[in-house]
């Protein structure tokens, strides 16, 4: 848990002084005889969805086999992560 809460922080912090001709700045993700280019930013948003969700698949999955879900990306309903 500490090395993912120091993670963390130090994305927080490498993402907060990015300026923003960086995030408009082509990039490229390429996964296997695929890739994705947009801007930086577009990238990351869809990233952020992805983990919504995949959020979303975990819920689905757990909740109907009577198992709360846990605080994961932030709080669930199950879950208050605090």
């Amino acid at each position: 848990m500490a090395v993912w809460d120091r993670a963390t922080e130090d994305l927080r912090k490498r993402l907060q002084s990015t300026s923003d001709q960086k995030w408009n700045e082509k990039a490229t993700l390429k996964f296997g005889d695929n890739e994705w280019s947009d801007t930086m930013e577009n990238m990351f948003w869809g990233y952020l969805l992805d983990m919504i969700h995949h959020r979303g698949q975990l819920s689905a999955y757990l909740r109907p086999m009577g198992v709360k879900v846990p605080a994961i990306y932030g709080p669930s309903a199950d879950d208050s992560g605090s």
